[in-house]
């Protein structure tokens, strides 16, 4: 039998072949070739036995058609690298970027190798469903320290597979311990003018990633160990992220701090500064607290300023507390009260100069 091979290749051109197929049965196997991709084509022209030879009327001439498809192919986009881990998983990590030539989706088989080990780890990663994919080494292969990272084996959807041996071009991961921040005090709440601070661990200079009320902000520390900050206003800061200069990673973190405002009050609506009594009578004072109940607070009552401006003597000095707002009280005595120090839930302030001593004040009877 006589038949001419055609071939149609992805890329070039390929002279047709004129070949014979001779079998001593009934029976004969042609050998397709498959060297490279492209469209085969085996038409047979002629067909003749060992008593006739090739008749036009008894046989007609016979086409089969081959596809051979291409095998996959990957690389690592830029070989030879070395690419930054964390030892945790965290923000900012670098990933791997791979190349592939095929039909999506691939299955990619990676070769991990520590150099501080001689067993190689296996990662696969399947359904890849574009030419371009970025690799992301799970934490539980990394080790610290340097390791090579190999492309083994790749197949894609038309079934075809690619062994990649030892010679092809690979790259290196640097695993790095992850930064690390703590808070240098256990509490939670703070008030205006305090200051935050924190112990960081890790290679300066270091990047803290924070929000304030929602609001993402960041902060650089050049130098040392220790981050602080001024609690200015009211509001929730939590701190998000460290990032050191050891990789391009950002460790993850949930540390929050409450800061509250300082606790106000005002004296009868802020109307009357001082009362004035007569025998056997009795005025009220209301108090009108801001802040987190509960209140205690210490106020004094001093001479009424006379005529010529003169500030008044303190002549009494009282502590109270409320679980409310507000709170009213009815004085019998003559004076000008002054709340000098308050306290809520979290925080406390003190009039400047006054100095309120425990064992001088007077716990009120009133209610």
């Amino acid at each position: 039998m006589n038949y001419v091979q055609h071939v149609k290749p992805d890329h070039g051109a390929v002279t047709p072949k004129n070949k014979e197929l001779r079998a001593a049965v009934g029976v004969a196997s042609l050998r397709m070739d498959t060297s490279q991709p492209g469209l085969y084509e085996y038409k047979f022209a002629k067909l003749g036995d060992a008593n006739y030879e090739d008749n036009r009327k008894h046989f007609t001439p016979l086409s089969v058609q081959q596809k051979v498809n291409s095998r996959p192919s990957a690389a690592f986009a830029t070989p030879g690298k070395t690419y930054g881990f964390c030892s945790v998983e965290s923000e900012g990590e670098e990933v791997i970027p791979v190349k592939l030539v095929g039909q999506p989706p691939f299955e990619l088989e990676v070769e991990i190798k520590h150099h501080s080990t001689n067993k190689p780890e296996q990662a696969h990663y399947n359904n890849i469903n574009s030419n371009t994919h970025d690799i992301r080494i799970p934490h539980s292969r990394l080790h610290l320290g340097k390791s090579t990272v190999s492309l083994r084996r790749v197949s894609d959807a038309r079934g075809c597979t690619r062994s990649l041996d030892s010679t092809t071009p690979r790259v290196q991961i640097s695993v790095h311990d992850a930064p690390t921040i703590t808070a240098l005090e256990t509490k939670t709440d703070y008030c205006v003018g305090d200051r935050l601070n924190f112990a960081i661990s890790g290679v300066a200079p270091f990047q803290v990633f924070y929000t304030f009320e929602g609001v993402a902000q960041k902060a650089t520390v050049s130098s040392g160990n220790t981050f602080r900050r001024l609690a200015e206003k009211p509001g929730t800061f939590v701190i998000t992220g460290l990032q050191d200069s050891a990789s391009a990673c950002r460790a993850l973190t949930n540390i929050t701090k409450h800061i509250h405002g300082m606790p106000s009050v005002r004296v009868s609506r802020g109307k009357d500064s001082y009362v004035d009594i007569h025998e056997g009578g009795e005025a009220e004072i209301l108090f009108e607290f801001g802040g987190q109940p509960p209140f205690e607070f210490t106020y004094t009552r001093s001479s009424n300023t006379d005529k010529s401006g003169k500030k008044g003597v303190v002549l009494d000095m009282r502590s109270d507390d409320s679980q409310e707002h507000s709170k009213r009280i009815f004085a019998s005595e003559e004076g000008t009260y002054e709340v000098v120090s308050i306290k809520d839930a979290h925080c406390a302030y003190s009039k400047p100069g006054i100095k309120v001593e425990p064992d001088k004040r007077k716990r009120l009877g009133y209610v």
